[in-house]
């Protein structure tokens, strides 16, 4: 009998009220595979001698899926959306304050202890301590993954069909992590069978080509399998939502295509030119070229997901409003991101059922300022319309000719909390709208300052938490949650970029305006004709990277990976800058109270806008000197010690 010398996840059945809730909520995963005697072994005979046992390791493999709440997956509880334009930290203790900010983070000490790179390329202890979940590496997914795929034809009661979409759905997945991989990394060793944990890995770092190679191979075989559905059919929604679909294998396919397609690998040019160099050589963190072909490559991915999504009745669509008004294009908007089980979502994940339940990110470290929106990402959204923001000319006016937070792109509203005149918070009553001045009252989060230490406090995904627990006034909503990490919105602005990049301006425009119209937006080459978008192609890809952070930003940190892929270097390195919002009395001075409704006096509508430059208590190494970045921070470091065991890794360019 073949003794596995790992822990592969202890699984807790988890009955009655967490059934309905998902496919990884039902069997709550933990640091063993199988519940066993002491000092019995867990073998590979038992794992795959009974449906139920393989099952487990199935549902392992959905654990292993990437969740940015996640803590093994967070910067010691800093969220890395906070490396991006749209959020900064203020949290004490993350890697992104202690680390990033400070420009202290090197090759040695990014997975040492307690500090966390971007992503573990291996988990803290190196491969024999793969069963250690606290910092959690691609290879413990890639691992229970290939384990599955290698022997589920061992197993006696299960049907040829279920053998087949099992693998299926454990190739999608396995080619999730390839992709959180390349993302960081760049090329990566390809892991095509289980390797056990007392071995040392036997295959050295691939190319880019190899690797993304290896990715779409497992994706093109799922969606060949004719066992994987397309779609789950709406009587398995609410037990299974969350599974993998030929949907979600087309569309991770096409979000893979996507960002190797992209400037930082599709280029002329390496993204870096310092030292060491060898992976620049060996083709592991770029293609060696630019070639056009690659952004066609995206094209035909996701024309392949909107044929067989029409050849499947068109089961994929993206949730539409109920009214065509603020509060029904909010709703739509707050269904498709955060509400299990939609039909818009291909890929989610389900690392807990609540908001509230326990876990740093960002529920608890939210109070703390470690995930707060910045002015720069309030400037993103549009007008109602559909019309660039051009807000700044109101800012320093007392008063200010223009309530700036009024008919803007009702994203805007689901994404930060703004001083918006009647806007009423989901805790407060029709009597005590929000009050987001200077001197207002604002405890939903237990703290005057904490949760918006910029001027404005996140909402989306925690919307209005701050419940007695958390140690606030706000009541959190009861619906399972989901962490969208790939939904019908982004493929539409992939196609888009992909279309503009292949000279299809009129097209690409199609695609963005389709996500833009859910929430009531005009056509955007209408509204913005000065922007010539018909025809200019640098200024499309402008916009559809600004419409991709309106509609995806804080989601699997989509705007920091967006960031990284296009180089947007000057981006990572201009000043940030948050908001004060000031109340004014009739003669135009401050008043720095809060307002009640038993005062008399109405609610004011007098308000002054201060912008200022964020410093705060982690304030970026690049901000006083610019020429301090460097390109190394594209990608992550890989760890020394790995290196060193000589197995084929190469170090990162600008990495020593």
């Amino acid at each position: 009998m073949k003794k596995l010398k790992y822990i592969i996840g202890a699984v807790i059945i988890a009955f009655g009220a967490s059934m309905f809730s998902g496919c990884v909520d039902q069997i709550k995963v933990g640091d063993g595979f199988l519940e066993k005697a002491e000092g019995e072994d867990v073998d590979e005979d038992l794992i795959f001698s009974r449906k139920v046992y393989t099952e487990y390791l199935l549902w392992q493999c959905y654990e292993g899926l990437y969740s940015p709440f996640k803590n093994c997956y967070t910067l010691n509880a800093g969220l890395m959306e906070g490396l991006s334009d749209i959020m900064h930290s203020e949290l004490g203790w993350d890697d992104i304050g202690r680390m990033f900010y400070t420009g202290n983070l090197t090759a040695a000490n990014a997975n040492a202890g307690w500090v966390q790179s971007r992503f573990a390329f291996i988990s803290q202890g190196g491969i024999q301590n793969m069963s250690n979940q606290s910092k959690r590496s691609i290879w413990n997914c890639v691992r229970d993954c290939e384990l599955l795929i290698d022997n589920i034809h061992r197993v006696p009661d299960m049907t040829d069909a279920e053998k087949a979409r099992y693998t299926a759905e454990a190739k999608v997945i396995l080619a999730t992590k390839y992709l959180d991989g390349i993302r960081h990394f760049g090329g990566l060793p390809i892991v095509d069978h289980a390797f056990k944990g007392e071995d040392q890995m036997e295959e050295g770092r691939s190319s880019l080509e190899k690797t993304v190679a290896f990715a779409v191979g497992l994706l093109d075989e799922a969606i060949a399998e004719p066992n994987l559905p397309w779609n789950l059919p709406d009587a398995d929604l609410a037990t299974w939502a969350g599974r993998m679909t030929k949907g979600s294998a087309v569309g991770v396919k096409a979000k893979l295509l996507h960002y190797v397609a992209s400037p930082i690998f599709n280029n002329d040019t390496p993204y870096c030119t310092e030292q060491p160099q060898d992976a620049v050589d060996a083709r592991q963190v770029w293609y060696g070229n630019y070639d056009v072909q690659r952004w066609q490559a995206v094209v035909a991915a996701c024309e392949q997901f909107f044929q067989m999504n029409d050849a499947n009745g068109g089961y994929y669509k993206l949730v539409e409003a109920s009214s065509p008004t603020e509060d029904g294009y909010r709703s739509a908007y707050r269904k498709a991101y955060r509400a299990r089980g939609n039909k818009e979502t291909l890929v989610e994940v389900h690392d807990r059922v609540y908001m509230t339940d326990w876990d740093q990110s960002p529920a608890n470290v939210w109070h703390s300022g470690a995930c707060a929106a910045t002015l720069d990402w309030m400037e993103m959204f549009p007008w109602a319309d559909g019309k660039e923001y051009d807000g700044q000319k109101y800012y320093g006016q007392k008063p200010a000719e223009k309530d700036i937070f009024t008919d803007r792109d009702p994203r805007l509203y689901e994404t930060m909390v703004v001083q918006k005149r009647n806007l009423k918070y989901q805790i407060y009553g029709e009597d005590n709208p929000i009050q987001m001045w200077v001197g207002g009252e604002f405890k939903v989060c237990g703290s005057d300052w904490a949760c918006k230490p910029w001027g404005f406090p996140t909402y989306k995904y925690v919307l209005d938490l701050g419940s007695d627990d958390q140690g606030g006034q706000g009541t959190i909503d009861d619906e399972p949650i989901q962490v969208a990490y790939l939904r019908l919105a982004e493929i539409y602005l992939i196609y888009a970029e992909a279309l503009a990049e292949t000279g299809k301006n009129a097209e690409a425009l199609k695609q963005l305006n389709t996500v833009r119209r859910r929430v009531g937006l005009g056509d955007i080459e209408v509204m913005n004709r000065n922007l010539n978008l018909t025809t200019d192609k640098n200024n499309l890809i402008k916009e559809i990277m600004r419409e991709r952070v309106c509609e995806l930003g804080f989601e699997c940190e989509n705007r920091f990976h967006d960031m990284n892929r296009r180089l947007m270097v000057d981006d990572f390195k201009k000043q940030l800058r948050g908001m004060r919002v000031y109340r004014l009395d009739e003669q135009g001075n401050r008043v720095e109270k809060a307002w009640s409704k038993d005062s008399g006096e109405p609610f004011p509508t007098n308000f002054e806008y201060e912008a200022y430059d964020i410093q705060g208590s982690n304030p970026r190494f690049v901000w006083s000197n610019p020429d301090r970045w460097s390109n190394k921070w594209i990608l992550a470091p890989l760890p020394p010690e790995e290196i060193n065991k000589n197995y084929g890794l190469t170090q990162n360019p600008g990495w020593n």
